[in-house]
């Protein structure tokens, strides 16, 4: 998730509660502090208004803690929410071991505006999971350092950085993907782990270009923002809105694409109002409601951007039109018990 909503999500305390009993009021979670706030009190009042349903909402902690909870509750036969905003390897995990509700898929008659992509099925072909909101990281730079935009992810390798290049220590950042498109054609080469070594030997070529291998996303942007990084991957959103503010950094969508996360509604599969749950799912996916979330929260729509009224600033500020890098978080999971292990030991050789 972005840098902005990670953060409050992760300072912000948990609200939990048994789902309501009434069929007019739905629980809903999602990342805490100014994103569930907003949610809460500029969109969620417009689907109160149409449909007469009272949204409850609630905030999650974060990712892992979330999934374990929600899987405890699935134990007791309980649900702390009747749906719930999760990112993409939660939505892998709970869908492993059965924790989402099925969706009727004519009672969400607007995932018709989605981008190819944004709605998930189980083995059956049951829909459990529609596109929420997505959000990306991209090549930023201190124009500073470098007055002219990179125009490639290659440009990592081929560009001189002074040694001042930061890249996040995080094997599950998209940079293995970003890699393999840009140099081994696709993400082919990371269906084995004699692939993935390959890419992340290819990633150690930028060693000696870098300053900083972070897991603070604000120490990043601190040493961008002051010149003593010259470059390298961050979320797009953040970057734009300090290079708004005045400060000497540029956001670029390289000619490969953007890299891509994404977040998704799903109803835990003992909520009592999955109707309602859907209902909710089809107001949210409207064009008109994720504009409204792109301008109040930075957040990259899911529905193509020709159905919606956002200028062109307006949408260039969070998003972009080119073919995204989408994060292979399946053989992440597949992978878990090796490769983060191997990626970190390429950093500290």
């Amino acid at each position: 998730m972005s840098y902005a909503i990670k953060h409050i999500a992760l300072a912000a305390g948990l609200a939990l509660g048994a789902t309501a009993a009434s069929a007019e009021e739905i629980t809903v979670s999602a990342w805490g502090g100014f994103f569930e706030e907003t949610l809460r009190d500029v969109i969620y009042p417009g689907f109160t208004a149409e449909t007469g349903i009272e949204v409850r909402s609630i905030a999650q902690p974060a990712d892992q803690a979330w999934l374990t909870q929600l899987t405890n509750a699935a134990r007791a036969k309980t649900a702390p929410a009747d749906l719930s905003l999760v990112a993409d390897e939660v939505l892998i995990r709970g869908e492993a071991i059965g924790l989402w509700a099925p969706l009727d898929a004519a009672q969400i008659p607007n995932t018709e505006n989605l981008m190819d992509g944004f709605t998930k099925t189980d083995a059956e072909g049951n829909l459990i999971a529609v596109g929420a909101l997505t959000w990306y990281t991209t090549f930023v730079t201190n124009t500073d350092a470098a007055p002219e935009a990179p125009t490639s992810w290659a440009d990592l390798w081929t560009g001189d950085w002074d040694g001042k290049l930061g890249l996040t220590s995080n094997s599950n950042s998209g940079l293995m993907e970003a890699t393999a498109l840009t140099f081994f054609g696709g993400y082919d080469i990371m269906e084995t782990r004699e692939g993935l070594e390959q890419v992340i030997a290819k990633i150690a070529e930028l060693k000696p270009q870098v300053k900083l291998w972070y897991r603070d996303e604000g120490q990043f942007q601190q040493g961008l923002e002051a010149g003593e990084l010259n470059g390298g991957l961050y979320y797009h959103d953040v970057t734009s809105l300090s290079a708004a503010d005045g400060l000497p950094v540029r956001s670029t969508f390289p000619k490969e694409g953007g890299i891509l996360g994404d977040a998704y509604w799903i109803v835990p599969r003992d909520s009592e109002h999955v109707e309602a749950a859907a209902q909710f799912i089809n107001y949210m996916s409207r064009p008109e409601v994720q504009a409204e979330m792109a301008r109040n929260l930075g957040i990259a729509p899911v529905v193509r951007r020709d159905t919606m009224d956002l200028t062109d600033e307006e949408f260039a500020s969070v998003s972009s039109d080119g073919t995204p890098i989408r994060n292979q978080t399946a053989i992440h999971l597949r992978e878990s018990d090796w490769l983060p292990d191997a990626y970190l030991e390429m950093i500290s050789k």
